[in-house]
Protein backbone atom coordinates (compact mmCIF):
# COMPACT_ATOMS: atom_id res chain seq x y z
CA UNK A 1 0.00 0.00 0.00
CA UNK A 2 1.46 3.31 -0.78
CA UNK A 3 0.99 6.46 0.93
CA UNK A 4 -0.57 9.45 -1.10
CA UNK A 5 0.99 12.35 0.28
CA UNK A 6 -0.72 15.24 -1.78
CA UNK A 7 -4.30 13.25 -1.20
CA UNK A 8 -3.44 13.26 2.59
CA UNK A 9 -2.38 16.57 2.47
CA UNK A 10 -5.44 18.42 0.56
CA UNK A 11 -7.61 16.40 3.51
CA UNK A 12 -5.38 18.10 6.31
CA UNK A 13 -5.27 21.23 4.94
CA UNK A 14 -9.04 20.99 4.42
CA UNK A 15 -9.48 20.76 8.10
CA UNK A 16 -9.83 23.90 10.27
CA UNK A 17 -7.03 23.48 12.91
CA UNK A 18 -7.14 27.04 13.98
CA UNK A 19 -5.70 26.59 18.04
CA UNK A 20 -9.33 27.99 19.21
CA UNK A 21 -10.57 24.49 17.81
CA UNK A 22 -10.43 21.00 19.21
CA UNK A 23 -8.00 19.01 17.07
CA UNK A 24 -10.25 15.95 17.18
CA UNK A 25 -11.15 16.43 13.52
CA UNK A 26 -7.39 16.42 13.16
CA UNK A 27 -6.96 12.99 14.95
CA UNK A 28 -9.68 11.55 13.10
CA UNK A 29 -7.97 11.87 9.89
CA UNK A 30 -4.47 10.92 10.74
CA UNK A 31 -4.81 7.58 13.32
CA UNK A 32 -5.77 5.37 10.08
CA UNK A 33 -3.22 6.95 8.36
CA UNK A 34 -0.65 6.39 10.92
CA UNK A 35 -2.04 2.53 11.76
CA UNK A 36 -1.98 2.32 7.99
CA UNK A 37 1.71 2.59 7.92
CA UNK A 38 2.03 0.32 10.69
CA UNK A 39 2.53 2.34 13.48
CA UNK A 40 0.89 2.10 17.21
CA UNK A 41 -1.74 4.70 17.87
CA UNK A 42 -2.44 6.50 21.11
CA UNK A 43 -4.20 9.56 21.78
CA UNK A 44 -3.18 11.88 24.65
CA UNK A 45 -6.12 13.98 25.70
CA UNK A 46 -6.79 17.12 28.02
CA UNK A 47 -8.72 20.02 28.52
CA UNK A 48 -7.94 23.71 27.28
CA UNK A 49 -10.16 27.12 28.27
CA UNK A 50 -12.67 24.11 28.23
CA UNK A 51 -11.87 22.85 24.52
CA UNK A 52 -10.74 19.13 24.22
CA UNK A 53 -7.68 19.02 22.64
CA UNK A 54 -5.34 16.03 21.99
CA UNK A 55 -1.77 15.27 20.75
CA UNK A 56 -1.98 11.96 18.32
CA UNK A 57 1.66 9.70 18.99
CA UNK A 58 2.11 7.19 16.53
CA UNK A 59 5.14 5.05 17.59
CA UNK A 60 6.73 2.06 16.26
CA UNK A 61 8.83 -0.59 18.73
CA UNK A 62 8.74 0.33 22.38
CA UNK A 63 9.56 3.52 23.41
CA UNK A 64 12.74 3.70 25.11
CA UNK A 65 15.28 6.51 26.48
CA UNK A 66 17.25 5.51 23.14
CA UNK A 67 14.11 6.35 21.03
CA UNK A 68 13.79 9.36 18.50
CA UNK A 69 10.71 11.28 18.39
CA UNK A 70 9.22 13.44 15.83
CA UNK A 71 7.34 16.16 16.77
CA UNK A 72 5.22 18.39 14.50
CA UNK A 73 2.25 20.51 15.69
CA UNK A 74 -1.11 20.50 13.86
CA UNK A 75 -2.86 23.88 14.83
CA UNK A 76 -2.81 26.96 12.84
CA UNK A 77 -3.31 30.61 13.14
CA UNK A 78 -6.63 32.27 12.38
CA UNK A 79 -6.87 32.87 8.15
CA UNK A 80 -7.57 35.98 8.23
CA UNK A 81 -9.62 37.61 5.73
CA UNK A 82 -10.69 34.95 3.18
CA UNK A 83 -10.16 37.55 -0.13
CA UNK A 84 -7.04 37.91 0.62
CA UNK A 85 -6.12 34.12 -0.35
CA UNK A 86 -6.10 34.77 -4.10
CA UNK A 87 -3.85 31.82 -4.90
CA UNK A 88 -6.81 29.48 -2.84
CA UNK A 89 -9.74 30.66 -4.94
CA UNK A 90 -10.67 32.82 -1.52
CA UNK A 91 -10.34 29.58 1.07
CA UNK A 92 -7.43 29.38 2.90
CA UNK A 93 -8.43 25.69 3.63
CA UNK A 94 -8.14 24.78 0.04
CA UNK A 95 -5.19 23.44 -0.80
CA UNK A 96 -4.11 24.26 -4.18
CA UNK A 97 -1.58 23.64 -6.73
CA UNK A 98 0.15 26.25 -8.62
CA UNK A 99 3.51 25.62 -10.41
CA UNK A 100 6.13 24.81 -8.34
CA UNK A 101 4.23 25.10 -5.09
CA UNK A 102 1.49 24.29 -2.69
CA UNK A 103 -0.91 26.98 -1.03
CA UNK A 104 -2.91 26.82 1.65
CA UNK A 105 -3.22 27.92 5.45
CA UNK A 106 -0.71 25.57 7.47
CA UNK A 107 1.26 24.08 4.33
CA UNK A 108 4.51 25.35 5.78
CA UNK A 109 3.19 26.13 9.25
CA UNK A 110 3.84 23.46 9.58
CA UNK A 111 0.63 20.78 8.99
CA UNK A 112 2.63 19.41 5.64
CA UNK A 113 5.65 18.49 7.94
CA UNK A 114 3.67 15.28 9.37
CA UNK A 115 2.74 14.15 6.94
CA UNK A 116 6.43 13.82 5.38
CA UNK A 117 7.09 12.05 8.48
CA UNK A 118 4.70 9.66 8.39
CA UNK A 119 5.54 9.31 4.42
CA UNK A 120 9.16 9.01 5.83
CA UNK A 121 8.12 6.54 7.91
CA UNK A 122 5.47 4.38 5.94
CA UNK A 123 8.58 3.82 3.22
CA UNK A 124 10.66 2.28 6.52
CA UNK A 125 7.54 -0.05 7.48
CA UNK A 126 9.05 -3.51 6.13
CA UNK A 127 12.70 -2.05 7.47
CA UNK A 128 13.88 -3.32 10.59
CA UNK A 129 14.95 -0.97 13.04
CA UNK A 130 16.72 -1.73 16.43
CA UNK A 131 15.50 1.55 18.27
CA UNK A 132 12.05 3.01 18.65
CA UNK A 133 10.66 6.34 16.70
CA UNK A 134 7.74 7.91 17.72
CA UNK A 135 5.85 10.37 15.44
CA UNK A 136 3.91 13.03 17.45
CA UNK A 137 1.52 15.48 16.64
CA UNK A 138 1.06 18.64 19.12
CA UNK A 139 -1.99 20.92 19.57
CA UNK A 140 -2.00 24.58 20.49
CA UNK A 141 1.55 25.55 19.50
CA UNK A 142 0.50 28.88 17.98
CA UNK A 143 -1.43 30.20 21.89
CA UNK A 144 1.27 28.41 24.09
CA UNK A 145 2.80 25.28 23.28
CA UNK A 146 0.26 23.33 25.70
CA UNK A 147 0.77 19.79 23.61
CA UNK A 148 4.37 20.24 23.85
CA UNK A 149 3.94 20.06 27.82
CA UNK A 150 1.23 17.54 27.36
CA UNK A 151 3.68 15.20 25.75
CA UNK A 152 6.82 15.48 27.85
CA UNK A 153 4.23 15.28 30.90
CA UNK A 154 2.24 12.54 30.05
CA UNK A 155 5.13 10.33 27.39
CA UNK A 156 6.57 7.64 29.27
CA UNK A 157 9.82 6.65 29.32
CA UNK A 158 10.14 10.07 27.83
CA UNK A 159 13.12 9.49 25.20
CA UNK A 160 16.02 12.11 25.08
CA UNK A 161 16.12 12.93 21.38
CA UNK A 162 13.51 15.05 19.37
CA UNK A 163 13.10 16.67 16.30
CA UNK A 164 11.14 19.58 15.82
CA UNK A 165 9.43 20.43 12.83
CA UNK A 166 9.20 24.17 11.79
CA UNK A 167 9.92 25.55 8.34
CA UNK A 168 13.45 26.41 8.18
CA UNK A 169 14.17 25.42 4.46
CA UNK A 170 15.51 22.20 5.50
CA UNK A 171 18.40 24.08 7.54
CA UNK A 172 19.18 23.18 11.26
CA UNK A 173 18.03 25.71 13.36
CA UNK A 174 20.87 27.18 14.81
CA UNK A 175 19.07 29.28 17.53
CA UNK A 176 16.10 31.07 17.70
CA UNK A 177 14.43 33.92 19.59
CA UNK A 178 12.44 33.74 23.14
CA UNK A 179 8.87 34.48 23.32
CA UNK A 180 6.80 36.64 25.89
CA UNK A 181 2.76 37.92 26.00
CA UNK A 182 2.31 41.12 28.17
CA UNK A 183 -1.64 40.88 28.37
CA UNK A 184 -3.24 43.85 29.97
CA UNK A 185 -7.28 44.04 31.26
CA UNK A 186 -9.03 46.83 32.22
CA UNK A 187 -13.00 47.76 33.22
CA UNK A 188 -14.97 50.49 34.87
CA UNK A 189 -18.46 49.95 37.06
CA UNK A 190 -19.15 53.96 35.31
CA UNK A 191 -18.93 54.46 31.90
CA UNK A 192 -19.92 57.91 31.06
CA UNK A 193 -22.88 59.06 28.38
CA UNK A 194 -21.00 60.12 25.18
CA UNK A 195 -21.25 63.59 23.38
CA UNK A 196 -24.33 63.50 21.85
CA UNK A 197 -23.04 63.43 18.30
CA UNK A 198 -23.01 61.76 15.11
CA UNK A 199 -20.62 58.91 15.01
CA UNK A 200 -17.95 57.52 12.31
CA UNK A 201 -16.73 54.38 11.88
CA UNK A 202 -13.16 54.47 10.84
CA UNK A 203 -11.35 51.58 9.69
CA UNK A 204 -7.65 50.82 9.46
CA UNK A 205 -6.42 48.48 6.80
CA UNK A 206 -2.36 47.20 7.43
CA UNK A 207 -0.41 44.05 6.05
CA UNK A 208 -0.47 40.72 8.10
CA UNK A 209 2.62 38.95 8.76
CA UNK A 210 4.22 36.75 11.37
CA UNK A 211 5.05 38.98 14.72
CA UNK A 212 8.51 37.59 14.63
CA UNK A 213 8.88 39.49 11.05
CA UNK A 214 7.01 42.74 11.77
CA UNK A 215 9.27 44.56 9.38
CA UNK A 216 7.74 42.36 7.00
CA UNK A 217 3.92 43.96 8.08
CA UNK A 218 2.30 47.13 8.73
CA UNK A 219 -0.15 47.12 11.67
CA UNK A 220 -3.43 48.29 11.48
CA UNK A 221 -3.68 47.84 15.37
CA UNK A 222 -0.42 51.08 15.50
CA UNK A 223 -1.58 53.06 13.04
CA UNK A 224 -5.14 53.02 14.70
CA UNK A 225 -4.10 54.54 17.79
CA UNK A 226 -1.60 56.52 16.27
CA UNK A 227 -4.81 57.70 14.67
CA UNK A 228 -6.76 58.31 18.04
CA UNK A 229 -4.01 60.32 19.80
CA UNK A 230 -4.32 62.86 17.41
CA UNK A 231 -7.98 63.15 17.69
CA UNK A 232 -7.81 63.69 21.15
CA UNK A 233 -8.47 67.26 22.24
CA UNK A 234 -11.08 67.70 19.31
CA UNK A 235 -14.04 66.91 20.99
CA UNK A 236 -13.93 63.23 19.92
CA UNK A 237 -14.62 60.67 22.22
CA UNK A 238 -13.49 56.78 21.19
CA UNK A 239 -16.81 54.55 21.91
CA UNK A 240 -14.89 51.59 20.93
CA UNK A 241 -11.85 49.98 18.61
CA UNK A 242 -11.50 45.69 17.39
CA UNK A 243 -8.43 45.09 15.67
CA UNK A 244 -5.79 42.03 15.39
CA UNK A 245 -7.27 38.02 15.18
CA UNK A 246 -4.28 36.61 17.27
CA UNK A 247 -1.32 37.98 19.39
CA UNK A 248 1.37 36.23 17.32
CA UNK A 249 0.47 38.01 13.92
CA UNK A 250 1.00 41.58 12.90
CA UNK A 251 -2.62 43.27 12.77
CA UNK A 252 -3.95 43.58 8.96
CA UNK A 253 -7.25 45.47 10.15
CA UNK A 254 -8.46 47.91 13.19
CA UNK A 255 -11.67 49.68 13.33
CA UNK A 256 -12.47 52.28 15.49
CA UNK A 257 -15.78 53.77 16.34
CA UNK A 258 -16.02 57.50 17.18
CA UNK A 259 -18.39 60.12 18.26
CA UNK A 260 -17.47 63.76 16.67
CA UNK A 261 -19.06 66.65 15.25
CA UNK A 262 -17.27 66.68 11.89
CA UNK A 263 -15.65 63.91 9.86
CA UNK A 264 -12.22 63.43 10.89
CA UNK A 265 -9.80 63.58 8.79
CA UNK A 266 -7.62 60.13 9.15
CA UNK A 267 -4.96 60.02 6.40
CA UNK A 268 -4.51 56.25 5.40
CA UNK A 269 -8.06 54.88 6.89
CA UNK A 270 -11.64 54.49 5.42
CA UNK A 271 -14.31 56.86 7.35
CA UNK A 272 -17.82 56.44 7.34
CA UNK A 273 -20.61 57.45 8.99
CA UNK A 274 -22.50 54.79 11.45
CA UNK A 275 -25.58 54.47 12.35
CA UNK A 276 -26.53 54.11 16.01
CA UNK A 277 -29.55 53.46 18.41
CA UNK A 278 -29.90 54.96 21.67
CA UNK A 279 -27.31 56.62 23.51
CA UNK A 280 -24.22 55.72 23.35
CA UNK A 281 -21.48 55.09 26.29
CA UNK A 282 -17.41 55.28 26.65
CA UNK A 283 -14.81 55.61 29.48
CA UNK A 284 -12.10 58.01 28.91
CA UNK A 285 -10.36 56.48 31.52
CA UNK A 286 -10.08 53.68 29.42
CA UNK A 287 -9.34 55.56 26.16
CA UNK A 288 -6.32 57.51 28.32
CA UNK A 289 -4.74 54.10 29.58
CA UNK A 290 -4.99 52.54 26.40
CA UNK A 291 -3.21 55.28 25.08
CA UNK A 292 -0.54 55.21 27.91
CA UNK A 293 -0.17 51.27 27.16
CA UNK A 294 0.46 52.26 23.38
CA UNK A 295 2.97 55.07 24.23
CA UNK A 296 4.74 52.33 26.53
CA UNK A 297 5.16 49.91 24.03
CA UNK A 298 6.33 52.03 21.48
CA UNK A 299 9.27 52.88 23.98
CA UNK A 300 9.66 48.96 24.06
CA UNK A 301 10.42 48.65 20.29
CA UNK A 302 12.46 51.70 20.88
CA UNK A 303 14.75 50.28 23.58
CA UNK A 304 14.75 46.87 22.05
CA UNK A 305 15.94 47.77 18.80
CA UNK A 306 19.22 49.19 20.39
CA UNK A 307 20.55 45.66 20.64
CA UNK A 308 21.29 43.74 17.00
CA UNK A 309 22.80 40.33 15.95
CA UNK A 310 23.21 39.80 12.59
CA UNK A 311 22.32 36.34 11.93
CA UNK A 312 18.50 36.86 12.66
CA UNK A 313 16.24 38.39 10.55
CA UNK A 314 15.34 41.16 11.52
CA UNK A 315 18.26 41.55 13.81
CA UNK A 316 16.65 42.91 16.70
CA UNK A 317 14.16 41.89 19.20
CA UNK A 318 10.46 42.57 17.43
CA UNK A 319 7.46 43.82 19.67
CA UNK A 320 3.99 43.16 17.88
CA UNK A 321 0.69 44.55 19.63
CA UNK A 322 -1.70 41.95 17.93
CA UNK A 323 -5.00 41.98 19.77
CA UNK A 324 -6.80 45.64 20.97
CA UNK A 325 -10.68 45.55 21.82
CA UNK A 326 -11.87 49.14 23.71
CA UNK A 327 -15.37 49.05 24.71
CA UNK A 328 -17.14 51.63 26.77
CA UNK A 329 -16.55 49.86 30.16
CA UNK A 330 -13.72 47.19 29.12
CA UNK A 331 -10.45 46.80 27.59
CA UNK A 332 -8.36 44.22 26.37
CA UNK A 333 -4.56 44.52 25.05
CA UNK A 334 -2.14 42.48 23.91
CA UNK A 335 1.71 42.48 23.21
CA UNK A 336 4.05 39.58 22.19
CA UNK A 337 7.72 40.07 22.21
CA UNK A 338 10.50 38.07 20.43
CA UNK A 339 14.14 38.35 22.22
CA UNK A 340 17.37 37.95 21.75
CA UNK A 341 19.57 36.02 23.78
CA UNK A 342 20.88 39.01 25.26
CA UNK A 343 20.56 40.42 28.29
CA UNK A 344 19.98 43.53 27.90
CA UNK A 345 16.94 43.20 25.74
CA UNK A 346 16.09 40.74 29.14
CA UNK A 347 16.02 43.54 31.11
CA UNK A 348 14.03 45.66 28.83
CA UNK A 349 11.25 43.15 29.10
CA UNK A 350 11.27 43.17 32.62
CA UNK A 351 11.30 47.07 32.60
CA UNK A 352 8.36 47.17 30.39
CA UNK A 353 6.34 44.59 32.63
CA UNK A 354 7.36 47.32 35.46
CA UNK A 355 5.69 50.02 33.78
CA UNK A 356 2.59 47.98 33.04
CA UNK A 357 1.96 47.34 36.52
CA UNK A 358 2.81 51.00 37.15
CA UNK A 359 0.32 52.47 34.79
CA UNK A 360 -2.30 49.74 36.66
CA UNK A 361 -1.80 51.17 39.91
CA UNK A 362 -2.15 55.22 38.64
CA UNK A 363 -6.02 54.71 37.71
CA UNK A 364 -7.79 53.76 40.87
CA UNK A 365 -11.18 54.44 38.92
CA UNK A 366 -10.25 50.83 37.32
CA UNK A 367 -10.08 47.47 37.61
CA UNK A 368 -6.70 46.83 35.57
CA UNK A 369 -4.71 43.56 35.99
CA UNK A 370 -1.73 42.68 33.89
CA UNK A 371 -0.18 39.38 33.07
CA UNK A 372 3.20 38.17 31.89
CA UNK A 373 2.12 34.66 30.02
CA UNK A 374 3.70 32.13 27.87
CA UNK A 375 7.38 33.06 28.74
CA UNK A 376 10.15 30.80 27.29
CA UNK A 377 13.85 31.22 26.87
CA UNK A 378 15.50 31.76 23.38
CA UNK A 379 16.53 28.79 22.19
CA UNK A 380 19.90 26.65 21.00
CA UNK A 381 20.69 22.99 19.59
CA UNK A 382 22.78 20.87 23.11
CA UNK A 383 26.63 21.70 22.39
CA UNK A 384 27.37 18.51 20.80
CA UNK A 385 24.26 17.18 20.12
CA UNK A 386 24.00 13.98 18.71
CA UNK A 387 20.79 14.25 17.00
CA UNK A 388 22.87 17.60 14.84
CA UNK A 389 25.26 15.56 14.34
CA UNK A 390 22.97 12.81 12.52
CA UNK A 391 21.16 15.62 10.75
CA UNK A 392 24.68 17.35 9.33
CA UNK A 393 25.95 13.88 8.26
CA UNK A 394 22.30 13.35 6.49
CA UNK A 395 22.19 16.50 4.83
CA UNK A 396 26.16 16.24 3.34
CA UNK A 397 25.19 13.05 2.06
CA UNK A 398 23.07 14.83 0.01
CA UNK A 399 25.01 17.93 -1.51
CA UNK A 400 23.50 20.17 0.87
CA UNK A 401 25.60 22.56 3.07
CA UNK A 402 24.19 21.77 6.41
CA UNK A 403 24.58 25.70 7.72
CA UNK A 404 22.30 26.70 10.07
CA UNK A 405 18.52 29.00 10.08
CA UNK A 406 18.41 31.53 13.05
CA UNK A 407 14.35 32.28 13.66
CA UNK A 408 13.15 35.23 14.55
CA UNK A 409 10.13 33.03 15.44
CA UNK A 410 9.77 30.41 18.66
CA UNK A 411 8.72 26.80 18.45
CA UNK A 412 8.22 24.36 21.15
CA UNK A 413 11.92 23.24 21.71
CA UNK A 414 12.63 25.03 24.86
CA UNK A 415 9.46 22.89 26.21
CA UNK A 416 11.82 19.71 25.51
CA UNK A 417 15.13 21.29 26.40
CA UNK A 418 13.71 21.77 29.60
CA UNK A 419 12.60 18.55 30.14
CA UNK A 420 16.09 17.33 29.39
CA UNK A 421 16.03 16.47 25.85
CA UNK A 422 18.47 16.89 23.01
CA UNK A 423 16.28 18.55 20.59
CA UNK A 424 16.59 19.97 17.06
CA UNK A 425 14.45 21.71 15.00
CA UNK A 426 13.99 21.66 11.28
CA UNK A 427 11.45 21.44 8.72
CA UNK A 428 10.33 22.51 5.03
CA UNK A 429 9.44 25.47 3.53
CA UNK A 430 10.35 29.27 4.69
CA UNK A 431 8.91 31.26 8.17
CA UNK A 432 10.00 34.92 7.08
CA UNK A 433 7.43 36.50 4.56
CA UNK A 434 5.41 33.48 4.18
CA UNK A 435 3.56 32.20 7.24
CA UNK A 436 1.15 33.69 9.57
CA UNK A 437 -0.09 35.95 6.10
CA UNK A 438 -2.35 35.22 3.11
CA UNK A 439 -0.69 32.32 0.40
CA UNK A 440 1.22 30.57 2.89
CA UNK A 441 3.04 28.11 0.88
CA UNK A 442 5.35 25.47 0.41
CA UNK A 443 7.91 24.51 -2.46
CA UNK A 444 6.59 21.28 -4.16
CA UNK A 445 10.31 19.54 -4.15
CA UNK A 446 11.21 20.46 -0.63
CA UNK A 447 7.98 18.28 0.23
CA UNK A 448 9.65 15.64 -1.44
CA UNK A 449 12.87 16.80 -0.18
CA UNK A 450 12.44 16.28 3.18
CA UNK A 451 10.72 12.79 3.06
CA UNK A 452 14.16 11.40 2.10
CA UNK A 453 15.61 14.13 4.65
CA UNK A 454 13.38 12.11 7.41
CA UNK A 455 13.65 8.97 5.90
CA UNK A 456 17.69 9.08 6.41
CA UNK A 457 17.87 10.27 9.59
CA UNK A 458 14.82 7.29 11.08
CA UNK A 459 17.41 5.12 9.47
CA UNK A 460 21.17 6.55 10.61
CA UNK A 461 19.72 6.77 14.37
CA UNK A 462 17.07 3.94 14.23
CA UNK A 463 18.59 1.16 12.40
Amino acid sequence: MTFDLLTAARELIAIDSRSQRSTRPVMELLAPLCQAAGLHVALQEETHEGIPQYNIVASRGPLREDSLVLATHVDTVPPGEHALWTKTGGDPFALTVHGKYVYGLGVADVKLDFLCKLAALHRLRDTPLERGVALAGTYGEETGRFGAHLLVDTLRPLPRTILVGEPSELRPVGGHKGYVEFRTTASTPRPEPAPDLPCWRITFSGISAHSSQTHRGSSANDACLDAITGLLGTRTAVLAVTGGDAANKVAAECRALVAAAAKPAVAGAIVQPESTTGRQYWSPALVRLLLELHRATARLRRELSRTQMQSYDPPYSTVNNGIVRLTADALHYVVDARRLPDEVSAQALDDYAVALQRLAGVHPDLSVTTERALDAPPHAPRPGSPLLQVVDAVLQSRGRNPDREFKSGTTEAPVYQRAGMDVLVLGPGAAAGNIHRPNERMPLSELLEAIEIYTDVILRFCA
